[in-house]
C-alpha cells in the first residue's frame, strides 16, 4: 500500500463532517499519485497566493530582470490587514528580498502589493500557467476590492505550485533553498504544522478571511516529501474549529509517508 492508499484510508472516517466547503490535494513527491477532494473548486486564495507571487519574483531575479537587493518604492497609501508596513509610514523603500520575507513570514499585505507591482501581473500569471495551474489568476492587488479583476485559485493549483518548488522545477537550486527557507519561517502554525511530531518539518503558507481558512504546505523531515493544500471556505460559525481539523490533515499526511 502506497502513500495515496494510506492517506485515503486515514481521511475517510472524518471527511463527511468537515466544516465548511473543503478543497484538498496531496501527494507524495516521489510516488506522485494524487489524493484529491474538491481539489479543482475555484475559491478566493486569501494569502496563499503569496507563494506564487514569491516564486514569480524569484524567477525574475533568476532571469536577471530584478535583483534581490534592488530597492523597491513603497506607496504612501498602504493597505490594511496583516503586516507591519502600514504602521511604518517613514519606511519609503525596502529591498525586494526583505519585502518577500515580510510577505511570507508575517503575511504583510503592503509588502505583497509592492512585490506584485515590481514583478507585474503578467509575469505572475505566466508562472501560474507554466506550473500547470488552471484555476489560478492574479488580477488585482491585495485588499483593493475596488480595483477591477479578481484573484482565484484551487487546492490542486496550490499543490502544483509547491510541487514545482520542492522538485526544483520552478527555480535554481540556490533560489529554491532561499524560498524554502522563507516558507519555513512562516509564523502562523496553527493549521497543517500544528500536530506534527518531533522530527517532522513543514514549509507552509496560510490564508484567512472571515469565512475562509486555508493552508498549503510541503511536509517531510530533513527534506520536503509530500505536498498538501487545504482550502476551506463558507465556514460561517465553524471558523474557530476548522484549524484543528486542518491540523489533523497535516498529521495524516505525515503519517502516510512511507
Amino acid at each position: 500500500m502506497g502513500f495515496a492508499d494510506r492517506l485515503r484510508t486515514a481521511l475517510e472516517p472524518g471527511w463527511a463532517d468537515f466544516p465548511g466547503r473543503a478543497g484538498f490535494a496531496a501527494w507524495d513527491l516521489e510516488e506522485r499519485e494524487p489524493v484529491l477532494f474538491g481539489a479543482e473548486r475555484v475559491v478566493h486564495p486569501a494569502s496563499t497566493i503569496k507563494v506564487l507571487i514569491m516564486l514569480a519574483a524569484l524567477r525574475e531575479v533568476q532571469e536577471g530582470r530584478l535583483a534581490l537587493d534592488a530597492e523597491v518604492e513603497l506607496p504612501a497609501d498602504r493597505v490594511g490587514g496583516s503586516g507591519v508596513l502600514k504602521e511604518l509610514p517613514s519606511v519609503r523603500q525596502m529591498s525586494l528580498v526583505d519585502l518577500i520575507t515580510l510577505m511570507i513570514v508575517i503575511s504583510d499585505n503592503a509588502a505583497t502589493n509592492a512585490v506584485v507591482e515590481a514583478v507585474g501581473f503578467a509575469a505572475i500569471n505566466d508562472r501560474a500557467a507554466e506550473f500547470g495551474c488552471q484555476g489560478t489568476q492574479v488580477q488585482r492587488l491585495l485588499m483593493r476590492v475596488e480595483d477591477p479583476g479578481t484573484n482565484t485559485t484551487c487546492a490542486l493549483d496550490q499543490a502544483r505550485i509547491l510541487d514545482r518548488l520542492a522538485t526544483g522545477a520552478a527555480l535554481s537550486p540556490e533560489l529554491t533553498r532561499h524560498a524554502l527557507g522563507v516558507l519555513a519561517r512562516q509564523q502562523v502554525r496553527d493549521r497543517l504544522p500544528a500536530q506534527l511530531p518531533d522530527g517532522a518539518r513543514c514549509w507552509n503558507k496560510t490564508g484567512e478571511l472571515s469565512d475562509v481558512r486555508h493552508d498549503v504546505a510541503l511536509i517531510g523531515d530533513d527534506r520536503p516529501r509530500a505536498v498538501v493544500a487545504v482550502l476551506v471556505d463558507e465556514l460561517a460559525l465553524a471558523a474557530p474549529r476548522v484549524c484543528a481539523r486542518i491540523a489533523e490533515l497535516g498529521l495524516r499526511v505525515f503519517q502516510s509517508l512511507g
